[in-house]
């Protein structure tokens, strides 16, 4: 038992040893209960052994991943610009429908009135909706075409 644990204690110097200096010497000398490793000569038939260790042996390589993390986050930002692009052309496209959908409405409505007095009446209130329908499509479009040529520039920084 106190053999083995002699044999450890040995080790474990010999291992602190090896971690603690970038060179380090130990000595094995072989004695009649076995080989002993030891920091001193155990006597004069002692064998000496170097360690030499560099600190940057277990290191990984050096990689920097800055310009992918920033090509990563640039084609992220560009793909929501153009999603954001897509969804106001889109909104452009339902407005027209809504003011071509609204313009019909009223003349189906200026078609169903049989009296030319009443016809004359309506048409200048259909004209005033029109002229409504017509301020309220274009300020609309004004503001989603503001949209989307910032939307573009924004893009265009990016490619």
């Amino acid at each position: 038992m106190f053999k083995t644990s002699r044999y450890i204690l040995h080790s474990s110097f010999l291992l602190i040893s090896f971690f603690s200096f970038s060179d380090t010497t130990y000595y094995k000398c072989v004695t009649e209960k076995g080989s002993v490793f030891s920091q001193l000569p155990c006597d004069d038939e002692a064998t000496t052994y170097k360690v030499n260790t560099t600190g940057n042996q277990y290191s990984g390589p050096k990689v920097d991943y800055t310009k992918q993390l920033n090509e990563l986050e640039r084609e992220r930002l560009l793909s929501a610009l153009q999603a954001e692009l897509r969804s106001n052309n889109h909104k452009l496209t339902i407005l027209d429908r809504n003011k071509e959908r609204a313009e019909y409405k009223q003349q189906e409505r200026l078609n169903h009135i049989l009296a030319i007095d009443d016809k004359k009446r309506i048409t200048k209130d259909i004209t005033k909706k029109l002229k409504i329908i017509n301020k309220t499509y274009k300020k609309n479009v004004s503001a989603v075409t503001k949209q989307i040529k910032t939307l573009e520039k924004k893009i265009a920084q990016f490619q």
